[in-house]
């Protein structure tokens, strides 16, 4: 047992190197207790990951307990053969634990029940937070815990959803110093000559943003300059990112691996493998490939982990923007939900197939989405419980990774903290930040990305460059062009819009209001010039 005496932080550090030994991982006695640390030092939305997976693990005893299954469990006792050998195992392992603690099931089921609400509740996900209250208090009524969580909630009213922390956890090593000569060295000589040959990568100061539009001073930050100069209309760079996402890969007509749109006539490649599952009635993706480049890039980057697995409810999900039935793999709350997790996925399957954690990888780890935390304040970020804890849970499900150990038959690293909440926070705070998405007729999105180099072109209402998405994502000089040592300066948004629409749309990208100069002075223009608003 971890004492509660020891400092939040001593706690945590214990509890996640216990979890990640023997078979601990199995234990919902450590992810209570590794919850209850997380919310000592106010990460509710981590506490809600580690409460639900306690949660599964009680359900998963109580479900085979009824069924008579575990009573004559013994640790030879094989789970090969069974279609629930996953669910199954997990169960086992969380029985022997249980029975070999002095903690009744029941009273794990209600712990963990109540941890999650309350978590939910915190984090600010009102109606969930509901929903698992009610559900607890029908298992078990008398509590007298959860009546004063009830009135808590029912006195915080129905919320307008969930926020959580955006910054560099302290205990994220794999965020690069953005700053350091490795990583301009790495940048410039390593990823831009892949795509460009007239532009470099340099530390610049922007303003500090705030959710008021308040000044702030200034931070350091990435940007991207020319070395030479750039005529209006002249293509600058031409970058492919294999973190291309569609929508409707099998009937979209495009490309899986690129993005790019092919016609009939196009010769195209797919997946056999997956075409049979589909045929055996395996709801997954037969992908269509343009070129025998993407087909390679993609067999070679992560399709084997994505290969004849039950996706294609996700790409449903985020092809009609509707849901449709709720389960798992489709249920979002937050604005492009199903489309970050199509990013999730494709990200997810890359790290299994590379064997790289997923911030380690050469398309999510230069991406900008978290600042350090001495510049991010208390600056927070939009948080669904769909998308970043019980949606990521069931991705992992969908391409066989166990949700508990982290394990996978296709890495030989895969650890439980590849797959961590925080993990799942930082890849969608990224997404958000950065990733372009391209819309169809119908105004729904039918591909989305992240590039690298893309994600470093800083934005100004007033761009120099434009850029467009059809799978490579390409810029151009726009207007007068750049010229040689300017940086190059990109809209993240319609600059047609008035400069209180421009900032209201570009909030969760930029991370606070725009202070460009054409924000400040329609600002002041607006303000009569001295700072009082015109009537």
């Amino acid at each position: 047992m971890i004492s509660l005496d020891l400092p939040p932080e001593s706690r945590l550090s214990t509890i996640t190197t216990l979890l990640a030994t023997d078979k601990n991982a199995y234990n919902p006695a450590l992810y209570l207790s590794r919850a209850q640390a997380y919310l000592d030092l106010d990460f509710p939305d981590l506490a809600s990951g580690d409460a639900y997976r306690a949660v599964l693990l009680t359900d998963y005893v109580r479900d085979y307990l009824e069924e008579g299954e575990l009573s004559s469990f013994s640790s030879s006792s094989p789970d090969g053969g069974r279609e629930d050998a996953e669910e199954f195992r997990a169960a086992t392992h969380a029985w022997q634990f249980i029975t070999a603690s002095s903690t009744p099931l029941e009273t794990l089921e209600q712990s963990s029940l109540h941890l999650l609400a309350h978590s939910l509740h915190l984090v600010g996900c009102t109606e969930e937070a509901t929903s698992y209250l009610r559900l607890t208090l029908r298992r078990f009524p008398s509590s007298p815990l959860l009546t004063d969580l009830q009135e808590q909630i029912s006195a915080t009213g129905r919320g307008a959803g969930g926020k959580s922390r955006r910054f560099v956890y302290p205990w994220n090593t794999h965020e690069p110093d953005r700053f350091s000569k490795e990583t301009l060295e790495y940048l410039n000589t390593t990823v831009v000559p892949e795509s460009s040959k007239n532009i470099e990568i340099r530390v610049v100061s922007l303003p500090l943003l705030s959710d008021d539009g308040r000044d702030l001073g200034t931070t350091k930050q990435l940007g991207v300059f020319a070395t030479e100069d750039i005529a209006p209309g002249e293509m600058c760079l031409c970058e492919e990112s294999a973190l291309t996402v569609v929508t409707d890969p099998v009937d979209g007509g495009l490309c899986e691996y690129c993005g790019q749109r092919y016609s009939h006539t196009t010769e195209t490649f797919t997946c056999e493998a997956c075409s049979d599952a589909e045929a055996e009635g395996v709801e997954t993706i037969v992908p269509v490939w343009c070129s025998p480049h993407c087909r390679d890039s993609a067999m070679g980057k992560y399709h084997p982990a994505m290969c004849t697995r039950p996706i294609a409810p996700l790409h449903r999900a985020a092809a009609t923007n509707s849901p449709g039935k709720i389960t798992k793999l489709t249920n979002t709350s937050q604005p492009g939900g199903s489309v970050y997790a199509l990013l999730l996925l494709k990200t997810f399957a890359m790290a299994l197939v590379q064997n790289l954690h997923p911030l380690e990888l050469a398309e999510t780890k230069y991406l900008y989405g978290v600042p350090p935390v001495e510049l991010s304040g208390d600056l927070r970020i939009g948080w669904g419980w769909e998308e970043n804890v019980r949606g990521a849970v069931g991705i992992l499900e969908a391409l066989g990774v166990d949700v508990f150990t982290g394990t996978h038959h296709l890495s030989t690293d895969a650890n439980p903290e590849w797959w961590d909440t925080w993990v799942v926070n930082t890849l969608i705070a990224k997404f958000r930040g950065v990733a372009s998405g391209r819309l169809d007729g119908r105004g729904q999105t039918e591909a989305a990305a992240a590039h690298t180099l893309y994600s470093l072109v800083n934005h100004d209402c007033e761009p120099n460059v434009r850029w467009e998405c059809s799978g490579i994502m390409k810029f151009w000089g726009e207007g007068e062009g750049v010229e040689k040592g300017e940086e190059l300066k990109s809209c993240y948004c319609d600059k047609r819009l008035g400069y209180k629409e421009r900032r209201e749309w570009m909030m969760g990208c930029l991370g606070g209001c725009c202070r460009c100069g054409r924000c400040l002075r329609e600002e002041m223009e607006e303000m009569g010039g001295n700072g009082n608003v015109l009537g």
